[in-house]
């Protein structure tokens, strides 16, 4: 006798602001591939979370074959949704990891901090999910990831200009942010001595 479990996966992470204007998504089923879907299915979410009074905690809702899980910040929402079939308690988890997250790399949920560091807003959704699958839920490791404690001093300084990356770290081990980091010292201290050099 075959068993069917299946790995618990996401169809999509969304951040809108309260106007629903897009701040980051990543969308992961084929029915959400094309941009009217996608704000089509953006402006039903913001529909849902608007009626709410569920505050600045975690509310739960089904539509359209999805169960979708979102969480207020400031003047923005982020949604987490799943198949229906979907464990609303594993969804929930996957959302406080990345509301959590945020507060630990931004300070603060809003629009204005997150347009203003996109870049680690981006690289958070990448460490929670990739095609799907819930790669981590905790916060602190995510934050970590995206280079916030620790990698961010060592990447911005200068190197001992190994082929390792900041502060000699082998590339395999640096995370994307600080591969990045990494390439960009490499290349200014090649503008600057006027040439690359291997």
């Amino acid at each position: 006798m075959a068993n069917n479990v299946s790995e618990p996966s996401v169809s999509a992470v969304v951040v809108l602001d309260h106007n629903g204007e897009r701040i980051a998504s990543k969308y992961f089923i084929d029915t959400l591939q094309t941009h009217h879907a996608q704000t089509q299915f953006e402006k039903a979410l913001l529909n849902k979370a608007l009626k709410s009074t569920s505050g600045g905690e975690c509310d739960i809702t089904v539509f359209d074959g999805h169960i979708a899980v979102f969480r207020g910040g400031k003047d923005v929402f982020l949604f987490v949704t799943g198949d229906q079939d979907e464990n609303e308690i594993i969804l929930v988890e996957v959302l406080n990891a990345l509301y959590n997250a945020y507060a630990s790399l931004l300070g603060s949920v809003d629009r204005g901090s997150m347009l203003d560091r996109l870049d680690d807003v981006l690289l958070a959704l990448d460490e929670l999910v990739d095609g799907g699958v819930i790669l981590e839920i905790e916060s602190s490791a995510i934050v970590n990831r995206v280079g916030m404690k620790g990698s961010v001093g060592s990447a911005g300084g200068a190197s001992a200009g190994g082929a390792g990356g900041a502060g000699g770290t082998p590339l395999q081990a640096q995370t994307p942010k600080e591969a990045l980091l990494s390439l960009r010292d490499q290349m200014k201290r090649a503008f600057n001595t006027g040439g690359f050099s291997s």
